[in-house]
């Protein structure tokens, strides 16, 4: 596995690299299993906000949702085309966000999602090894990082300490999208946990960290334990959905139900992903 020292130079590179565009860090202290993922998805979440046409609270319910999945990718091979499903479901709403293992990511959100918890986090995590993992715990909170905190603390077993914010203009727009991860893996001393614990809890709030940038903060939390890059990718809204896609989600329907939608016109499908429309004359 090939490591770079992430010192000062190294932060100047990555950069000059992104820009101005998305994406993750994800750094290791040289000699404790520890992992850190930082991540700013500010165009992701605009994206977002834009194809789903959302007011400020709904763009932020799926904003967080967004940067949840994406931090779930943790599970998933690196660059591959494993993917992860975040979802959040109550009796009046869900809030469902899909990413893969290249940092693609996509989402949507129906319905209401109220103030009080009541209802289930569900993650699942198709590895391409036949049936996808599953796993649902209850929902402790609306504040989407404790119920991420709760489900790796149920069903990963993984000390992990996350932050994430989602802010916005005076005019209701996303300005600002980020969030990192520390996760605590087996075998780390005493000293690294206690050190990880203060870090985590001493670094300013996400909504106070928007001029730092990804890597900055990845050394913030790893200041004194020679933090390394372990991997770098690009983060992205996208949607795979294509007309042969779509064709199939109609095959799912009854010979008899596919002729009354006919009868009446072309068949629509609409993807909840990206908003696009296909029309079938005939199937």
């Amino acid at each position: 596995m090939l490591f770079k020292e992430l010192d000062t130079q190294t932060q100047a590179e990555i950069k000059e690299y992104f820009q101005n565009k998305d994406y993750m860090v994800i750094a290791v202290p040289r000699y404790e299993p520890i992992r850190v993922y930082t991540l700013r998805a500010t165009n992701t979440v605009k994206t977002a906000q834009n194809i789903h046409n959302l007011d400020k609270d709904k763009a932020k319910v799926l904003g967080e949702a967004l940067i949840c999945a994406l931090m779930l990718t943790s599970l998933l091979k690196h660059a591959t085309d494993q993917k992860v499903l975040f979802k959040v479901e109550h009796a009046d709403g869900v809030v469902v966000a899909e990413a893969d293992a290249k940092g693609r990511v996509r989402g949507f959100i129906e319905g209401d999602i109220p103030r009080y918890p009541d209802g289930t986090l569900m993650v699942v995590k198709e590895l391409r090894l036949g049936v996808p993992y599953t796993s649902i715990v209850p929902l402790v909170s609306t504040n989407l990082k404790e119920a991420l905190n709760y489900y790796f603390y149920q069903s990963e077993q993984l000390e992990t300490y996350t932050d994430m914010a989602v802010l916005f203009d005076e005019g209701g727009r996303v300005s600002f999208a980020g969030g990192y991860m520390v996760q605590v893996m087996g075998g780390a001393t005493q000293e690294a946990k206690e050190l990880i614990s203060s870090r985590a809890a001493f670094l300013p709030p996400m909504e106070e960290l928007v001029n730092k940038r990804p890597e900055d903060i990845s050394v913030e939390l790893l200041k004194g334990m020679e933090p390394r890059i372990l991997g770098l990718k690009e983060i992205e809204y996208y949607c795979p959905c294509n007309e042969d896609i779509a064709k199939a989600s109609l095959l799912l329907l009854s010979e008899e139900e596919l002729s009354e939608i006919l009868k009446e016109g072309p068949a629509e499908v609409v993807c909840k992903f990206c908003g696009k429309v296909y029309r079938f004359s005939q199937i």
